[in-house]
């Protein structure tokens, strides 16, 4: 009889509430092993059990009070706390000092795992793209360099809540239940939708929101412990809120289509600054740009590019500027002819 057979939920709340044998904690802990569908079915199992069995919440903040308190404490008041009167007293307190350790150390092991268990995380690396599609019939386009991140358990029936690190297009479906879709960027800004088609960007500290269709609602605080405020959008709206600046900003804008050109691996231009472009030739291909004799702030760039590559938009941006482009590896120099 094979070990899958054997490993079932109840076997496994057994294992969680520490109840397992030996040779069955052996068994569970190899099983998980053998592939993605176990280990699925494990976090599944370990996240009912822990709902249905919520831990003991110690008070942290006086523990740690209490433990820097003896630990910096003087050696003549350490003599009152019982620290260091005799060997047996001082080899107690040792054993009792490296089991609390241990003990912290797997709690603090156990909350960063926490975090990977839960979520589910789609990566893009540098000129890469990936089409997703989640549960729900929503679909999510990453642009290069971005990372969502989608619950692995009740999304699509409890809630529907992701995380953008990135660049990425949504074309989120309409449910029966009109259950809202949320995409946060960091606490302090997140875009809510029920159904429709929209470009988001999180980089550098910024957001930008681009509506195609349907309507969508963002949500912004200016500091963590304020109440947010929302703005609503519709199709042909572009909104962008600098985290720095605390500065949201709204305009119109007459093609809300190119702004998701790059998941056909186009580029569209209209009076573009070289300054943005050159954030995109480092988010999406990891250069590092320098430019020679060219003024950023004076110099745009109109127009549609093909470019399925770094090199190609370099070949693009030299001929239309009438520039030249030194690339070495990941360093590149644009370099004023006149």
């Amino acid at each position: 009889m094979s070990s899958s057979s054997l490993v079932t939920r109840e076997l496994l709340f057994a294992y969680f509430a520490g109840q397992a044998t030996v040779l069955q904690k052996q068994m569970i802990e190899n099983w998980v092993k053998e592939g993605p569908e176990q280990a699925e079915f494990f976090y599944a199992c370990l996240h009912e059990w822990e709902t249905a069995h919520p831990q003991f919440k110690a008070d942290t903040e006086t523990a740690i009070a209490k433990f820097n308190e003896m630990v910096l404490a003087p050696a003549d008041y350490q003599e009152t706390l019982g620290v260091g009167q005799n060997p047996s007293q001082s080899g107690a307190w040792q054993r009792w000092l490296i089991a609390a350790s241990v003990l912290f150390a797997s709690i603090l092991g156990s909350w960063l795992l926490r975090e990977p268990i839960l979520q589910k995380s789609y990566r893009t690396g540098s000129a890469e793209t990936s089409t997703i599609l989640l549960a729900d019939g929503s679909k999510v386009v990453l642009n290069a360099n971005s990372l969502l991140q989608v619950p692995r358990f009740g999304f699509g029936k409890t809630s529907r809540q992701v995380h953008l690190k990135g660049e990425a297009r949504f074309s989120v479906v309409h449910t029966p239940d009109d259950k809202t879709f949320v995409v946060s960027t960091d606490p302090t800004f997140q875009v809510e939708v029920l159904g429709t088609e929209f470009n988001l960007s999180a980089r550098r500290g910024s957001a930008k929101v681009v509506l195609q269709k349907g309507k969508v609602k963002v949500r912004y605080r200016e500091k963590p412990d304020q109440a947010m405020t929302s703005l609503t959008m519709a199709p042909g709206d572009f909104v962008s809120v600098n985290e720095k600046q605390k500065v949201l900003r709204v305009k119109r804008v007459p093609h809300p289509e190119n702004y998701s050109a790059w998941q056909d691996s186009r580029f569209v231009f209209d009076q573009t600054s070289l300054a943005e472009i050159k954030e995109i030739l480092e988010d999406n291909y990891d250069l590092v740009v320098s430019l020679k004799g060219i003024d950023v702030s004076k110099v745009t760039v109109s127009g549609s590019f093909k470019a399925k590559n770094a090199n190609e938009l370099l070949q693009a941006l030299s001929e239309v500027l009438n520039i030249s482009v030194l690339r070495q590896d990941n360093q590149v120099m644009l370099i004023n002819r006149n």
